[in-house]
């Protein structure tokens, strides 16, 4: 970008307790308290459930570990994006971006936050004995607010985000502190008829446990998230992984805690059945004048996995559109505050729209299936670049197996749902992303069209919102920033 010594730059206000309240504030969000009744459905017992959320907790892991090459030899924000565009060049890095930013990570941020609203309409009608059959706009109303009151947080600061997700993490193991506790009670007191039953109906089929491992892998995801914020943590290369091998083995013995709580007080029948296990195993073991605690926690849960949803959205647009892959405004920076605000904005605008409609679980199952395609295709770089750039600085270097085993695990899960239950839907999700080439790189990245009319509205935009083009890595911060745009940036 010309011009980028009057840019601004994010500030670094992250640190290593920060990246692993980041890390796992993000992953410990809606899935523990949702995702159990899919994983109990489509393995079958409650033995194989066991298995699958540890399987999945490993591969997360195995991510994680890959990631860390990544994450210390290429040190700027935007995730799979500058993975992507570092191992296979500027193409399948826009695809995922084009994907993850217009229909993954929005829709994923509204699904959450109608979570929350869900959990909150429910503790406020049970407490005041309401009928709660036509709260369907107030838990969408409800959603919106979350989401704005989410944005307006890390817009105003990155520091605000990071205090938002550690006080919501607290809440989130309170929570589960208190459903362990309960559940490790209740096997004291010799409730263990449940897990007793072991591998019964186990199961066996590997393309029919796919959908399994699908429900508990999205209790898992984000695991990668906090590498879109390298650019905003204090000495990335060494706090990055940090945060990533600490952070995501807590998540996963919190996660298997609580699954064994689930399974000492709830059926498979009542588990399968019911959409918020965490208030029926409340209502099953609690006194109903504490009941209200659960819902409230999964409350502050859903509110800061919804948080850390858009902070890493917001890095991975800003750091696409820095690059010239989306819009260049949506890089723009706030002036004062040194945040992606224009990223924020964007995604918080189609976040809202996605929460109208409400029914677009269909719609991210579809789009689930590619998210795993360019996580294989993310970790394939670690291999593809000790070929390619053997030479380049790797502070964290993972023996090649590892990344070799998580290549082959994501093709199966991308393969897998497609032979078990084979959708046109799929083929739809597949050409939409391939529709980000004939809409957006085509005319605009490779041929560069000219776009000069958009001049004014950047220019209104930026005096409005106050805010500026993003410096590169190598430019001086402390230069002064301006308030219009450079010759070649006009196109918007």
């Amino acid at each position: 970008m010309s011009g980028a010594e009057n840019g601004v730059h994010l500030e670094r206000s992250m640190g290593l307790l920060g990246g692993i309240g980041f890390t796992m504030g993000t992953m410990i969000g809606s899935g523990i308290f949702a995702s159990a009744p899919g994983v109990v459905q489509f393995s079958g017992s409650i033995g194989m459930s066991f298995i699958v959320w540890t399987v999945s907790g490993f591969i997360a892991m195995l991510g994680a570990i890959s990631y860390c090459e990544l994450c210390t030899m290429i040190t700027k924000s935007g995730g799979e994006y500058q993975y992507l565009n570092q191992a296979y060049g500027p193409i399948p890095a826009f695809l995922f971006s084009w994907t993850a930013v217009i229909i993954l990570r929005p829709a994923q941020a509204a699904a959450i936050s109608l979570t929350f609203a869900s959990y909150l309409v429910k503790a406020v009608t049970d407490g005041f004995e309401l009928d709660d059959c036509n709260m369907e706009w107030a838990e969408k109303c409800f959603a919106l607010l979350i989401i704005l009151t989410i944005a307006f947080i890390n817009i105003m600061s990155a520091k605000w985000g990071a205090y938002v997700q550690n006080i919501c993490l607290v809440a989130k193991l309170a929570a589960i502190a208190l459903i362990v506790v309960v559940g490790t009670l209740e096997l004291l007191t010799g409730n263990t008829q449940y897990i007793e039953k072991g591998f019964q109906n186990s199961e066996t089929d590997p393309f029919k446990l796919s959908l399994a491992f699908y429900n508990a892998l999205w209790a898992y995801d984000c695991w990668n998230t906090a590498v879109y914020a390298a650019e905003e943590m204090r000495d990335p290369q060494k706090n990055l992984p940090r945060a990533l091998l600490i952070g995501i083995p807590l998540v996963m013995l919190c996660y298997l805690l609580t699954n064994m709580a689930y399974f000492a007080v709830l059926s498979t029948t009542e588990l399968t059945s019911s959409l918020a296990v965490a208030i029926l195993l409340g209502e099953k073991t609690l006194p109903t004048w504490i009941q209200w605690v659960i819902p409230v926690c999964v409350c502050f849960s859903t509110f800061g996995a919804t948080n850390g949803t858009v902070f890493g959205a917001a890095r991975l647009t800003f750091a696409a559109a820095r690059e010239g892959h989306l819009m260049r405004t949506l890089s723009y920076c706030d002036v004062k505050r040194k945040t992606p605000s224009t990223a924020i904005y964007f995604l918080t605008f189609l976040s809202c729209v996605y929460v109208i409609p409400g029914n677009f679980s269909a719609l991210l199952n579809y789009f689930s299936f590619a998210a795993w395609l360019f996580y294989g295709l993310t970790v394939l770089g670690v291999i593809v670049m000790r070929f390619t750039q053997p030479d380049a600085e790797r502070p964290f270097k993972v023996p090649v197996v590892i990344p070799g085993v998580f290549v082959l695990i994501s093709a199966y899960l991308v393969v897998a749902p497609l032979i078990d239950a084979f959708e046109w839907a799929y083929v739809g999700a597949v050409l939409f992303i391939l529709l980000g080439l004939v809409v957006y790189y085509l005319p605009v990245v490779y041929c560069k069209a000219n776009l000069t009319f958009m001049s004014p509205v950047v220019t209104f935009f930026q005096l409005v919102l106050a805010v500026a083009p993003p410096a590169h890595e190598d430019s001086n911060p402390k230069e002064p920033v301006q308030l219009h745009p450079q010759p070649n940036e006009a196109e918007a």
